[in-house]
This record gives C-alpha cells, sequence and structure tokens, in this order.
C-alpha cells in the first residue's frame, strides 16, 4: 500500500480542509444545498436551448447519430471547460487573499489554499459534466470518448492552476491585476470557439493566421478536446493532445515554480 510522507499527508489533509471550507462555503445558509449544483447546469441548457435553437435558430453542428443535435448541448459542452479555468483563475487570486491573515500567524504551505479551491471547483464541475453525460446518454449520443472530457478537463485544472498561481501572487501586490484579469477574461472568450466552430474563422485576417491563433490557443484546445469526445464522439487529433499536454504541463510548472519562489515575500509584505 503505498504511504504518504508525513509532509505530503500534512499538505494533503490541508487541500481537503480548504477544499470542504470552499464548498462549504458555496452553499451557506441554502436551503436545498447540492440541488443548485444539477439545477445551475439543467437551466443553462434549457436557456441556451431556447435562445439559439428557438429564437435565433442557430444549426447546431451534427451529431453522430443525429438525436443531440442541440445548440444548447453544444454550448454547454463548451462552457463545462470554460468556466473551470475562469473559476480557477479567479478563485485562486481569492483564495490567497482570504488566508492573508492566517498567514500571518502560522506557517503552512500557501499553495495548499489554492489546491483546496481548485479541487472544490473541480467538484462542481464534475457533476455539470455528470449532467451532460447522462443528457447524452439518455439521447443515445454516448461512447467510450467521453473520457476526452475527463482528459480535457483535467488539461484545463493544470493549464488554469498555473495562470492562476502567478495571478494570485501579481494580485497580491496590485489590486488592479483582479479587474484586469476579468477585462482579459472577457475578451478571452471570444478568442474560444464556445459560441462559434473554427471553420466559421477566416483563416487569413489582417495579414495574421486569424483560425490558427484561434484553433491552438490553450482554452480552445480544452474546449475542443472535449467537444469531441461527448458531443462529436470522435477523438481528438494526436496534435491537439500533444499541444494541450504540452500547455498544461509547462504553464503549471512555470506558475507553480513562481508561486513557490514568491509566496514568501507576499507573507513578508501582507
Amino acid at each position: 500500500m503505498l504511504k504518504l510522507s508525513p509532509t505530503a499527508q500534512k499538505s494533503a489533509n490541508l487541500v481537503y480542509h480548504f477544499a470542504q471550507r470552499e464548498t462549504k462555503s458555496r452553499f451557506k445558509r441554502s436551503l436545498l444545498g447540492w440541488f443548485w449544483s444539477f439545477a445551475n447546469p439543467l437551466t443553462t441548457v434549457a436557456v441556451y436551448s431556447f435562445v439559439f435553437g428557438v429564437v435565433y435558430r442557430a444549426s447546431p453542428p451534427a451529431t453522430e447519430n443525429g438525436n443531440a443535435e442541440n445548440f444548447g448541448f453544444f454550448l454547454f459542452s463548451g462552457l463545462i471547460t470554460w468556466n473551470l479555468f475562469t473559476g480557477i483563475v479567479n478563485g485562486c487570486m481569492g483564495w490567497l487573499q482570504s488566508i492573508s491573515d492566517l498567514r500571518k500567524k502560522v506557517y503552512f504551505p500557501t499553495e495548499t489554499a489554492l489546491l483546496g479551491g481548485a479541487a472544490s471547483n473541480a467538484l462542481q464541475t464534475g457533476l455539470e459534466a455528470l449532467v451532460l453525460v447522462v443528457i447524452m446518454a439518455v439521447l443515445s449520443n454516448l461512447s467510450w470518448t467521453v473520457v476526452f472530457l475527463l482528459v480535457a478537463l483535467l488539461f484545463t485544472i493544470a493549464f488554469g492552476l498555473g495562470i492562476g498561481f502567478v495571478a494570485a501572487i501579481m494580485n497580491a501586490r496590485y489590486r488592479d491585476i483582479f479587474y484586469l484579469v476579468g477585462v482579459l477574461l472577457n475578451v478571452g472568450f471570444f478568442l474560444v470557439p464556445i459560441v462559434y466552430q473554427v471553420s466559421m474563422v477566416p483563416e487569413q485576417k489582417w495579414g495574421l493566421p486569424i483560425r490558427a491563433l484561434v484553433e491552438w490557443n490553450p482554452p480552445a484546445l480544452f474546449v475542443g478536446i472535449a467537444r469531441d469526445g461527448v458531443y462529436f464522439l470522435q477523438v481528438p487529433t494526436l496534435g491537439h493532445l500533444v499541444a494541450a499536454s504540452a500547455w498544461a504541463g509547462l504553464t503549471l510548472t512555470i506558475g507553480w515554480r513562481y508561486f513557490r519562489a514568491r509566496s514568501m515575500e507576499i507573507s513578508e509584505e501582507s
């Protein structure tokens, strides 16, 4: 049986504690509690299906069996990964700020607060993904390729944490970073093919390879991999998988090292 070292065990316990705290605070004073974890994604699917399917009469991309062709499902399959990414990036800044007083009183690995918060976000996203998978199963549009939805979410968590580690440190020094990140994420939403398909983007514009920039940016890769697995029921291309794993691994490594190197300085400055 695999046993963790005392230090690793302590860190794992702290991550669990912070994840539990974040999850409880999310449903604090809520009568229905976890019900909202399922109600929110179901409402999202219903609203998008009505707005884009009924009002705008948008034509959704074809699915494997033709039964699940609904613009709401298409959008939701992309929003799952995007919301996870933005939730972790924004959350990291808030989670670090929330433990500023505690860091002055006792030493502990500061990153455990961020990892715990990310774990809580991942749990919420997992429930949303489960709702989508169940819907696809009911519509008989489900295959073993659904595992790539999980792969995409793992890539998203790693990439989001990498960005979040850096953003958290910078925000601890300059509060403007929180607002700047919010603006960049709002702009970035439209650079990721969530409400449109990559094929709709022109290959060249203003002398720039616009389609390539959209297709190969990290969040777009994660969204594409998730959609391939759960909506189109196809295996993502090897190039997309390699690029996504490289972005996720490299960003997490850089962000982690930057955070570990600067977190003590932030504690002293606070």
